[in-house]
């Protein structure tokens, strides 16, 4: 069972996401603001976040943002969720490192679809090697001499 944080400061919204994602199988773990949830991931455990753009304090774009810069959270899907569809809040919140902007109102199938292939992708990442990882072993295989090449001596040859 996976666990989501869903950050949303409106109390009607965290209830609607909570029972939908709990029938598709999910623990649902609540936060009505920025702060909230960052205590929430302070404990751990939590396999992604559905962030709501338009909080007060600090917005969901911000807190995104955050935790793309923090290496703990750096790899956490994330997606966020507005009535928001302006072209450049959804840029933002791409540019801040979302893995996907959900905007309302939506179908929860369409919800959970969305939720499911970032957990997919997520959870492929992990069994492959990092970009870091291959760079060190191409590193590696390149400060290894190879041998010389075998030079083959033509014989005179007699006729």
């Amino acid at each position: 069972m996976t666990t989501v944080l869903v950050a949303d400061d409106d109390a009607d919204h965290r209830e609607l996401l909570t029972l939908a994602l709990s029938r598709f199988g999910h623990r649902v773990i609540a936060a009505a603001d920025a702060e909230a949830a960052r205590r929430a991931l302070v404990g751990g455990g939590i396999d992604a976040a559905l962030l709501d753009v338009r909080m007060p304090g600090e917005s969901g774009i911000d807190l995104c943002r955050r935790l793309r810069a923090d290496p703990v959270t750096a790899g956490l899907p994330i997606m966020l969720v507005s009535a928001d569809v302006n072209g450049r809040r959804v840029l933002a919140g791409m540019e801040a490192g979302a893995d996907d902007y959900l905007t309302k109102p939506y179908p929860r199938a369409e919800l959970c679809a969305r939720l499911e292939a970032l957990l997919l992708r997520r959870s492929r990442s992990a069994t492959m090697p990092s970009t870091a990882a291959n760079a060190a072993m191409l590193a590696a295989r390149a400060a290894v001499p190879l041998p010389p090449p075998q030079i083959e001596r033509a014989l005179p040859r007699t006729a």
